[in-house]
């Protein structure tokens, strides 16, 4: 996760659990992580962007009927939702997204379940995803 405010300031984190059916359950599972940490950083007018185009579709159109596999995870994403003032959903290429993109592969390479969020990455986290930063 990279969160950037308004202002201009960067949050990032990374969450890791080994206990996912899929890759579409590991992207909701990402979501759902990204959306409670923002909501514990007081943030309550969020836009999210995923470079999962299945999991955005998944839920503009609603389909939890189709995938009784998630239905825990649609659970989870309308209460969380229902905590924000504002929240929105898009899909954003991986060639647009380096930072999340290089944290989540380094937390997928650690090999055990954490979850981190921070002003300041720690020394373990995706060195690289610093090579991204906007200026």
């Amino acid at each position: 996760m990279v969160l950037t405010t308004e202002d201009g300031m960067t949050t990032s984190g990374s969450f890791a659990s080994n206990q996912v059916l899929t890759p579409l359950h590991a992207e909701f599972q990402a979501l759902l992580w990204a959306m409670k940490s923002s909501i514990q950083l007081d943030h309550s007018s969020m836009t999210f962007e995923t470079d999962c185009l299945q999991l955005v579709n998944l839920l503009e159109e609603d389909e939890e009927d189709n995938w009784p596999s998630l239905l825990a995870e649609f659970d989870d994403f309308h209460l969380i939702r229902s905590m924000f003032t504002f929240c929105s959903i898009s899909f954003i290429p991986r060639t647009m997204n380096f930072r999340a993109d290089h944290l989540a592969k380094g937390a997928r390479s650690r090999g055990f379940c954490f979850s981190h969020v921070n002003s300041q990455l720690p020394s373990w986290m995706a060195p690289e995803a610093t090579l991204f930063a906007v200026s």
